[in-house]
């Protein structure tokens, strides 16, 4: 187990030895006052290069074997058939399709496809430092993870076609840095600079550089109901992007879609209706009238005797309708038979500008 310098206090030291990852040897635990704490070989140095190599097979080990992902972020062509024609990347920030350059950063999960990383494994004659399968698939095809000390990967072992991540490793503190590729002919120039003082290259060999990135929609449709009056719906992950935003439903009058993880709060339900309203639709719903934070409705009428007549007089208890919960009345139903309902405008494109940083796709039929 690797001890960080850190996590010991003058207490624990005298409770505990230490050896050292290179070679084994003890070492002491130095928690002085005016350098910076670290730890000391008791007796002869080992190789710097020797402590680091073994360090960082550890290190990443620990950090594949210790959490349920392990991200690592490559460059890659985006060869989406619908690249150019994506209402959501030309209409909106999206971040995964960047307009203008076909070039993105992909983020990868390498624990989706391995569940086993082994130390020092012989594959195809080549030896990797840390090598990553899968115990249920053992055909497919691993990755190595290799710390480059001073001697970095030989051509014949880049030309076998394995997948390999290189780790230029100088000191401790580049094997808990974030494996985001920095040096290569598909990263940009102003970032393919390493390395540098602070900065340690890190390589990606044989990795696929074409993808399509597909993700799932969330849809808001519009639509007409048996009596005339404008309905809504919402369905979650109708499809990936590259079919929900061509293929329409029959009924709608107008869609709105959103990446669903954009959706976690089940917000696209108001982003619909308040674009509905900008595009001119009549709209009747409670929460879009513009009198909808004064309006009181009546709840209750019971009958009383009038105590200076002694007859008998309606009384009726009316509340605010904000008040009532979503689930003990149709705002739907409730706005359709009301004489003062007019939506609010206002309120629409108030709720519209919430979500201008929102990569959504707008759909209006016969348009």
């Amino acid at each position: 187990m690797i001890t960080h310098i850190g996590t010991i206090t003058r207490e624990v030291r005298s409770t505990q030895q230490y050896r050292c990852v290179g070679c084994g040897a003890e070492m002491t635990a130095v928690l002085g006052n005016i350098k910076a704490h670290h730890f000391r070989h008791s007796g002869e140095t080992c190789s710097w290069e020797s402590y680091l190599h073994k360090l960082g097979k550890q290190i990443i080990k620990q950090r594949f074997d210790g959490s349920p992902t392990f991200n690592v972020k490559f460059y890659s062509h985006n060869s989406c058939p619908h690249l150019a024609q994506c209402g959501i990347r030309r209409h909106h920030v999206w971040k995964r399709c960047t307009p203008g350059t076909p070039i993105e950063l992909r983020t990868v999960n390498l624990k989706e496809s391995y569940d086993t990383c082994q130390l020092e494994v012989t594959y195809r004659s080549f030896r990797a430092d840390l090598m990553l399968t899968h115990s249920k698939y053992p055909e497919r095809p691993p990755t190595f993870l290799e710390i480059a000390v001073t001697h970095q990967c030989d051509q014949n072992k880049i030309n076998s076609g394995i997948r390999i991540i290189e780790l230029d490793v100088q000191t401790e503190l580049d094997l808990i840095q974030e494996i985001t590729e920095n040096v290569g002919n598909l990263v940009p120039q102003k970032i393919n600079t390493y390395p540098t003082k602070y900065v340690s290259a890190i390589r990606f060999y044989n990795f696929k550089r074409t993808y399509q990135p597909t993700y799932a929609l969330d849809r808001f449709s519009l639509f007409v109901d048996d009596e005339g009056e404008y309905g809504a719906e919402l369905r979650h992950e109708v499809g990936s992007c590259h079919e929900a935003q061509f293929a329409h439903q029959d009924d709608s009058y107008l869609e709105v879609m959103l990446p669903t993880e954009f959706n976690q709060q089940k917000k696209l339900g108001s982003l619909g209706i308040a674009l509905s309203i900008q595009e001119g639709f009549h709209i009747k719903n409670c929460h879009w009238c513009s009198l909808y934070n004064h309006c009181k409705i009546i709840v209750d009428r019971m009958k009383v005797v009038d105590p200076s007549s002694g007859k008998y007089r309606v009384v009726e208890k009316r509340v605010f309708n904000k008040s009532i919960p979503e689930s003990e009345i149709d705002r739907w139903l409730l706005a359709r038979n009301c004489d003062k309902f007019h939506p609010s405008v206002r309120e629409a494109q108030q709720k519209i500008n919430l979500f201008q940083n929102f990569p959504y796709i707008k759909w209006k039929k016969g348009r």
